[in-house]
């Protein structure tokens, strides 16, 4: 009796579920740029009985396409050219923009209506991501009408193949990834210093040499690799595969072949492409490797010729890619072919750029001429503006905007992917230790939603030379596809809607609102992603005239926030914030956000008060541009900056010093002053050089009273934090300045020691 009743209630839950209803929402991301609702008109029902009708032979593609999404988020089942009531699919829409569309939506029908089967396609992505992702027998979807279009008609994603190798299914799967948010550009990096990825048939050492290495540098640290091969390669029947699969999702695959420099493997391969001619592995580190293509040889453009015009056989795209960035010309400065060859050309120094540098322009003009006789468009990064390049090439500008501004004055055409903002290989959150590893850096989803792609320096006819932009992945740390999503998940997303939607439709509370219908779909697609905006943001303030911290918590709209300050586990039975936090002592605060009973992450952050904590602070000397962030408050708000330096809790300075006066409120004694600095030696951020520390009664007149100088940065200490202190005889005084020294320069063993030494500061205590 109880199986039989345990039977019915399970069977009545089945049937409760199969008919259920459910509302579409359009407030999708990227937020469409006109949502017109028909006030009180009756909705289509979308169930069993709908059908997608394709007016055209492209359209049937997407119908079915379209069903399959459908099926997938709510597990209903459409027809397709059947009977029934209507989705109809055409590309009739009179439109300027061949990405525009039309969704027209009443009781009887929904007509998606695109300039071209591709704005079909977005129109389709609007339609897919209104849905509720679970099954359902019915989807209601609201009367109205949504006009639409992308802002910029170049929308990409990058994936770098070369220091990780991922399936051609994993591969389809980014692909599918960027169909969700509205990109249209896969950026296809196949080459590197520790792997070379795709086929070339003239070639076959590439692969049977240059596809392997035979192990890893573990981590950031030197000298210690894993002793595991890696390696993989796409055949050129692989890599057709993918160039037909992105197509039928109108998505244009551009190859990069980067070179003369990060050719480490095709060296490897052929070792009379570098300038010494000897034998050497694959590169098992990472980094620029300094063994690049010998610029003086003959054979070497033979190469890049027979190269590029495979490629070219191989990928139909109007764009290809050659790199151009971080080429060494160590070998180049003592090779004899190289030297000649600058002879022969007349190539002299000119400006910053040695004759060596210039010596990079012949190869870039030779791969250009190649690319522009198969009636091609060569791209670059932005280090192929350090020559002379035609006006009709295009400029990746990956060191910030310069690259694209200088660009876009020469007539150049540009695309935006700087480090500032677009590079998903880095940290994603402040709290690294619960990340997975990374290069470095810190990039949130509201600093990829803050990027505008065409810079302030550019107005007119030079703004319209930015075609778009894309979001770079460096898989030097990312060792799985998982990891792959989890770097490009929500940040994808943030990215669609910089490129898609018009700029005074933005808003990022708006997107935030937004975001747990796709992180829905995200659920219900496998990916893996970050969740960081369910997490909890905590911004710290000083308050010098409470001696205090305040703690100012956000997170999703809905999600309760509640917290500790003992350093045990928060629970919805602890303290609830209600908008107002100050802190006075040590404190270990941890909270989270609730949403149903689920709780997001804990945040942790270690509050640790000295004489000098919540005091003022001012700074008399100016941040590196960047890096300034909260400023001088950072000094004193109590908390120790991570390994990170470009988390907002360290200040950065180069070319200067760091200069900061701390008003300790009243006549304090003291007899020590420590602070931290942060170390990231290949990006040129190291220790400081000394310390200087004097002291006031009144703010005017300063007594020195310590002075330390520290020895040259260990090139063995890669990465992490320094903690200094100096002591003296116990003072009394209400002010306390405190410089903290800049290396001027990077020391000589430094892979970049002609520019100069950045050093990062955090957390000044006085005790």
């Amino acid at each position: 009796m109880k199986t039989f009743s345990m039977t019915i209630l399970a069977l009545a839950s089945a049937m409760c579920l199969l008919g259920c209803s459910e509302s579409a929402s359009y407030k999708v991301i990227p937020l469409p740029n006109s949502i017109e609702l028909s006030e009180n008109a009756a909705p289509f029902v979308i169930n069993s009985g709908t059908t997608i009708v394709a007016e055209g032979e492209e359209m049937e593609r997407n119908a079915n396409m379209l069903a399959k999404y459908i099926d997938e988020l709510t597990g209903i089942e459409v027809g397709v050219n059947t009977s029934g009531k209507p989705i109809v699919l055409r590309a009739s829409l009179a439109s300027e923009n061949k990405e525009a569309y039309r969704m027209s939506v009443c009781a009887d029908s929904i007509v998606i209506e695109g300039a071209s089967p591709a704005g079909v396609f977005y129109g389709m992505q609007t339609l897919r991501k209104s849905l509720p992702a679970t099954d359902v027998s019915s989807v209601e979807m609201p009367a109205g009408v949504i006009d639409d279009a992308p802002r910029f008609g170049y929308r990409g994603a990058h994936f770098d193949v070369s220091r990780h190798f991922y399936t051609i299914d994993e591969v389809k799967t980014f692909i599918d990834m960027m169909a969700l948010h509205n990109l249209n550009t896969f950026h296809w990096h196949l080459t590197d210093d520790q792997g070379w990825r795709i086929e070339i048939k003239k070639y076959p050492k590439l692969i049977e040499v240059g596809s392997n290495r035979k192990e890893t540098v573990i981590g950031r640290l030197p000298g210690k690799w894993d002793g595991k091969p890696h390696g993989g390669y796409y055949t050129q029947e692989q890599a057709r595969e993918v160039v037909e699969y992105a197509a039928e999702r109108y998505i244009n695959v551009i190859p990069e072949i980067d070179m003369p420099g990060h050719m480490r493997a095709a060296i490897a391969s052929y070792p009379q492409l570098g300038c010494t001619g000897k034998q050497m592995d694959v590169w098992t580190e990472w980094g620029v490797a300094e063994d690049v293509l010998c610029a003086g040889n003959d054979s070497t453009m033979a190469f890049i010729k027979d190269v590029l015009n495979e490629i070219m056989d191989i990928f139909p795209s109007k764009y290809i890619h050659i790199g151009g960035d971080e080429c060494p010309k160590v070998r180049w400065k003592e090779c004899p072919k190289c030297q000649a060859r600058i002879r022969a050309e007349k190539i002299t120094p000119k400006g910053k750029f040695s004759a060596e540098d210039r010596l990079q322009g012949n190869v870039t003009r030779f791969a250009y001429d190649v690319i522009k006789e198969r009636g091609r468009v060569m791209i670059g990064w932005d280090e192929i503006l350090e020559s002379d390049i035609p006006s009709d090439a295009i400029v990746t500008s990956w060191r910030g905007d310069d690259g694209a501004v200088e660009g876009a004055n020469r007539g150049n055409k540009v695309i935006l992917s700087p480090n500032t903002h677009l590079y998903f290989d880095f940290y994603q959150s402040k709290d690294v230790q619960y990340e997975p590893f990374a290069i470095g850096g810190y990039i949130p989803v509201e600093k990829v939603y803050s990027f505008e792609p065409i810079p302030a320096e550019l107005t007119g006819d030079k703004a319209d030379l930015v075609i778009g932009a894309q979001a770079n992945l460096w898989t030097e740390y990312i060792l799985d596809f998982a990891q792959v999503q989890y770097m490009e998940l929500p940040r994808m997303a943030a990215l669609a809607e910089v490129l898609w939607t018009q700029p005074d439709k933005k808003n990022f509370d708006c997107f935030k609102d937004r975001i747990p219908a796709l992180f829905a779909i995200y659920d219900r697609l496998g990916y893996n992603y970050a969740k960081h905006l369910a997490d909890i943001t905590a911004t710290y303030t000083p308050v010098p005239e409470k001696k205090a911290l305040s703690v100012d918590f956000t997170t999703l709209k809905g999600r309760e926030i509640h917290y500790t300050l003992d350093g045990s586990e928060p629970t919805e039975k602890s303290a609830k914030y209600e908008g107002e936090l100050f802190i006075t002592d040590n404190a270990i605060v941890k909270a989270a956000s609730y949403a149903s009973g689920k709780p997001s992450r804990v945040l942790c952050d270690t509050i640790t008060v000295n004489k000098a904590t919540f005091c003022k602070a001012v700074l008399n000397s100016t941040p590196a541009e960047g890096y300034a962030f909260a400023g001088a408050p950072t000094f004193v708000d109590g908390i120790t900056g991570t390994q990170n330096y470009r988390t907002g809790r360290w200040v950065g300075f180069v070319n200067g010093d760091c200069d900061v006066t701390i008003d300790l409120g009243a006549e304090t004694e003291f007899g020590e002053v420590g602070f931290n600095c942060c170390v990231f030696q290949c990006d040129g951020v190291v220790d400081a050089s000394g310390v200087e520390v004097k002291v006031s009664s009144d703010g005017k007149e300063f007594v020195a009273v310590a002075s330390e100088t520290y020895p040259e940065i260990d090139r063995n200490f890669e990465f992490g934090s320094l903690h200094h202190s100096v002591k003296f005889d116990t003072c009394k005084a209400r002010y306390v300045n405190v410089v903290v020294k800049s290396t001027k320069a990077l020391p000589a063993w430094h892979a970049f020691s002609a520019s100069p030494a950045f050093v990062f500061v955090d957390e000044i205590s006085v005790d």
